[in-house]
């Protein structure tokens, strides 16, 4: 749709004010990771996928699964500034009986393709659905946290889609380096990386990894080029970001943008 890197980035200028009105309106919520992972969807929606088979709605078709779920928000003002979704619903975000919540949910929008929000479900979701699409050529994208992958179940998952050859299973590794710490006022505990060197341990699955800076836009579409040609193994980018990408308080201090409330 897009034919030029600048236009992206002035996409992800507009999207970033988007978030912070819409989490402000509804008293604060994850800015960090949703901050964090926007560049990624960005060029996922706007230059990967075919936008044509979503806006109709065909069910075989390339799947985004955003399994850290509670960046929605990102997910949401994509596919509101793609006209996906209008502007009732997307002023309507966060509240009850809404379609779109805090957590993506495939029951209330066929734009969703699958809920999400209990961490390290999304890529054993993408590998099954992967299973059936690699008949029709098609794709499955799915975009993880770092500390998402300490769950056991991305392992078991990660696991698996080596060992079937599914070169169509794609993975996006959102590594801000950050997560949330119940003790993180405490400045006697070391805040530890979540997922210290993940282009070992994947690679170490039987991936085909990838590094690139997750704010750069060449950088992210070229990588996912290379994942979308590979078809003798799964793929995985490891986007490095920046938990509140954007915000300069934010990027500071990532710990008070995971999940809080801003005042004016």
């Amino acid at each position: 749709m897009f034919d030029d890197v600048s236009s992206l980035e002035k996409i992800s200028k507009e999207l970033k004010e988007k978030i912070i009105i819409r989490l402000n309106s509804r008293g604060g919520g994850h800015y960090g990771g949703s901050l964090s992972v926007l560049d990624i969807l960005i060029t996922l929606y706007y230059r990967v996928i075919d936008l044509n088979e979503l806006k109709n709605n065909k069910k075989i078709r390339d799947k985004i699964i955003l399994s850290k779920g509670h960046a929605s928000i990102s997910l949401y003002s994509i596919l509101h500034s793609l006209e996906l979704i209008s502007d009732k619903d997307y002023e309507s975000y966060g509240i009850d009986g809404s379609v779109l919540s805090g957590h993506p949910d495939m029951v209330c929008s066929d734009l969703i393709e699958f809920s999400t929000g209990s961490l390290g479900q999304g890529l054993s979701a993408a590998i099954g659905m992967a299973l059936i699409l690699k008949q029709y050529n098609k794709q499955t994208w799915t975009i993880l946290g770092d500390g998402e992958c300490q769950e056991g179940q991305i392992w078991e998952a990660a696991s698996l889609a080596p060992r079937y050859k599914l070169g169509n299973v794609n993975v996006i590794l959102d590594s801000n380096k950050f997560q949330e710490y119940g003790w993180y006022k405490f400045s006697h505990i070391d805040m530890k990386e979540p997922l210290p060197n993940p282009a070992e341990k994947w690679r170490a699955f039987g991936w085909h990894v990838l590094e690139v800076d997750g704010h750069n836009f060449n950088e992210l579409l070229t990588a996912m080029r290379t994942a979308q040609s590979n078809t003798l193994q799964p793929s995985i980018i490891i986007a490095h970001t920046i938990k509140g990408k954007g915000i300069p308080q934010f990027e500071k201090d990532p710990f008070i943008s995971h999940c809080t409330s801003l005042t004016i």
